[in-house]
C-alpha cells in the first residue's frame, strides 16, 4: 500500500511550500508559535520523499509511529496509524468520523447513531470521534488518513472555505449531487447553505447543524446581584467587565488551550464593530486589516483580556463555560454549542443561565455550518448514502439540533416546535444578515485561520495592537487575496 498518492498532492502542502519564503520575510512572524505547523511540514515532507524515492511502495506501518515519536510524544498523528491496512474496510461497518465528544455534542451524536442503527440493524456503526473542540485534533488525524488513503466512510467538515479549499480542492471528496437531486434537498435547504457546500455545480456535503457563534452566555444570579443587564455590544461589555472586576469577580471566562477560542472572541467583536460590508471585504482580502474596525476590535480585546481567568491556557471551551455555571466567572463568549453543553449539565435556560446576541448596532448571524461528506476513496458508498439520507430527514435534524443547541439547517421546520433559544436563532437565521465565521471554517482557508490563531495568541500575552495589525494585514495579503472572485 502506498502512503502517498502523487495524483492528489494536498492543497495545504502546496500552500506551505509556495508561501514559506514569504512568511520568513514577514517582520514579526518569527515570534509565532509555529512548532505544531512545523511538525506537520516535516511529516508531509518525509512522506513525499518516500514516495518520490519509491521507498513508500512497501513502507512498514510502524514508520509513522516512529516519525511521530520523534516530532512529539502524544502527537495526534499517531492516532491515524491505529488502522491496519487489512482493516481499512469492513463490509458491514460504517465508520463515522467527527469531533463531537464534549457534553451536549456527544449526546447528539449518540442520538444519531442509535436512531440510525434502529433503522439499519445490519450495519455496525463505528464512532471514530476524536476529542478536541472545533476539530482542533480531529482535522489533523483526518488529513493523515486521507493522505494514506484510509479514509473513514463519512466525516464531519465545516461548510465554506474549509470544505472547498482543503477537501474539494485536494480531490478527497466524491460529489453527492445525484443524492441531492434524488432527495430534493435543493427545495428544503436555504440557498446560502447550498452555496457553501457546492463547487462548480457539484454538491459535496450535507448540512446537519447551523450554529451561531456570536452569543454571550452569563450567570443570571451573578449579574442580578450587581444589578447589571447582559451586555449586547462591545461597549456595554467593556463597561460591565470593568464593574465586575472592581467587585472582585472574574468577569469573563476564556479558554486558550486550543487557541481558537481567542479568535472566536476576536471575530465576534469584529462582526459587531465592522459593518457587514466591511466584514465581508476583510475576509475576502479586499480591505486592509489595518483598518479602523480591526484596531477598535483589538483595543476592546485588550481591555477584556486584562480581566479574564488566569488559568485560561489550561482550559477548553466547555471548561470555560463550566466556570459560568459554577459562579467562578460571570460571562463567556462562545457559540450555540454552549447551549447543548449546559443542557447536558442539567442547567436550565433563564434560570441557571441566560444568553444574548453580542452584535451591537449590526444585527447579524455569525454562521457555523457542520456537514457530512463522502470521501472519494471510501468503498462503503451505499452505507454512506444511507447515513446522509437518514441525517437529512426533517424529524432527525429537528431532534438532533435540539440536543446540540443548534438551529436546524432545513427551512421547512416549524419554529413553534423548537425550544426557547433555538427558536430565536432559527428565526434570525432566516431573517438577519448572515456573516460567515472565520475561525470555524466558513469564511477563510484553514492556513489563514491557523496563522490568525497563532498571532492572536501572541497578542494575548504581548498586547501589541500596532504590531498585531501589521502581521494580520500581511497574513491577509498572503492567504486571502487568492479567494477573490470565488464562485
Amino acid at each position: 500500500m502506498k502512503f502517498w498518492n502523487p495524483e492528489k498532492i494536498p492543497v495545504i502542502l502546496y500552500e506551505v511550500f509556495t508561501k514559506v519564503e514569504k512568511l520568513r520575510e514577514l517582520k514579526g512572524l518569527k515570534d509565532l508559535k509555529v512548532r505544531a505547523e512545523g511538525q506537520i511540514i516535516i511529516l508531509l515532507m518525509l512522506f513525499m520523499i518516500f514516495e518520490l524515492s519509491g521507498a513508500a511502495l512497501d513502507l512498514p506501518a510502524r514508520t509513522l509511529t516512529v516519525v511521530t515519536d520523534q516530532i512529539g510524544s502524544g502527537s495526534v498523528y499517531a492516532q491515524a496509524d491505529n488502522l491496519k491496512a487489512e482493516e481499512r474496510y469492513n463490509s458491514v461497518e460504517l465508520e463515522i468520523f467527527s469531533w463531537w465528544t464534549a457534553p451536549g455534542e456527544r449526546e447528539g451524536l449518540d442520538y444519531l447513531i442509535y436512531s440510525f442503527q434502529e433503522e439499519y440493524p445490519e450495519i455496525e456503526v463505528v464512532n471514530a470521534a476524536v476529542e478536541g473542540g472545533a476539530g482542533v485534533n480531529a482535522k489533523d488525524v483526518l488529513k493523515i488518513r486521507l493522505l494514506r488513503n484510509i479514509p473513514p466512510d463519512t466525516f464531519q467538515v465545516h461548510a465554506g472555505a474549509e470544505l472547498k479549499d482543503t477537501f474539494i480542492a485536494g480531490d478527497y471528496l466524491r460529489p453527492i449531487t445525484e443524492l441531492w437531486q434524488e432527495q430534493g434537498w435543493q427545495e428544503v435547504f436555504p440557498e446560502e447553505l447550498q452555496e457553501m457546500v457546492r463547487e462548480r455545480g457539484e454538491y459535496y456535503s450535507l448540512p446537519v447543524t447551523v450554529h451561531r457563534s456570536n452569543r454571550l452566555w452569563y450567570n443570571k444570579e451573578m449579574l442580578a446581584e450587581y444589578g447589571l443587564k447582559p451586555p449586547q455590544s462591545p461597549e456595554e461589555l467593556t463597561a460591565v467587565v470593568k464593574i465586575l472586576a472592581e467587585e472582585g469577580e472574574t468577569p469573563l471566562a476564556l479558554s486558550s488551550r486550543n487557541l481558537w477560542p481567542i479568535t472566536h472572541l476576536f471575530e465576534t467583536l469584529l462582526a459587531a464593530e465592522a459593518s457587514p460590508d466591511q466584514y465581508r471585504a476583510l475576509v475576502r482580502g479586499e480591505r486592509s486589516w489595518k483598518s479602523p474596525e480591526v484596531e477598535r476590535t483589538l483595543e476592546i480585546m485588550q481591555k477584556l483580556l486584562a480581566h479574564v481567568n488566569e488559568d485560561h491556557a489550561s482550559l477548553t471551551w466547555h471548561e470555560a463555560s463550566e466556570m459560568v455555571l459554577q459562579q467562578e466567572a460571570v460571562m463567556t463568549i462562545m457559540g450555540t454549542w454552549t447551549r447543548g453543553y449546559f443542557a447536558a449539565r442539567s442547567a436550565v435556560q433563564n434560570e441557571d443561565y441566560g444568553s444574548v446576541v453580542l452584535a451591537g448596532n449590526n444585527p447579524s448571524f455569525l454562521l457555523v455550518v457542520d456537514t457530512f461528506a463522502m470521501p472519494s476513496a471510501t468503498e462503503n458508498q451505499d452505507f454512506t448514502r444511507k447515513w446522509l439520507e437518514f441525517i437529512s430527514r426533517r424529524e432527525i435534524q429537528e431532534k438532533f439540533t435540539e440536543v446540540l443547541g443548534a438551529s436546524p439547517p432545513r427551512s421547512d421546520i416549524s419554529h413553534e416546535d423548537l425550544s426557547s433559544g433555538v427558536r430565536e436563532d432559527y428565526l434570525d437565521l432566516l431573517d438577519q444578515e448572515i456573516l460567515p465565521s472565520i475561525v470555524h471554517g466558513a469564511a477563510a482557508r484553514e492556513v489563514f485561520v491557523n496563522a490568525l490563531n497563532e498571532e492572536l495568541n501572541v497578542f494575548l500575552y504581548e498586547n501589541n495592537i500596532s504590531g498585531t495589525m501589521e502581521v494580520l494585514n500581511q497574513l491577509a495579503e498572503i492567504y486571502l487575496k487568492p479567494l477573490r472572485g470565488r464562485r
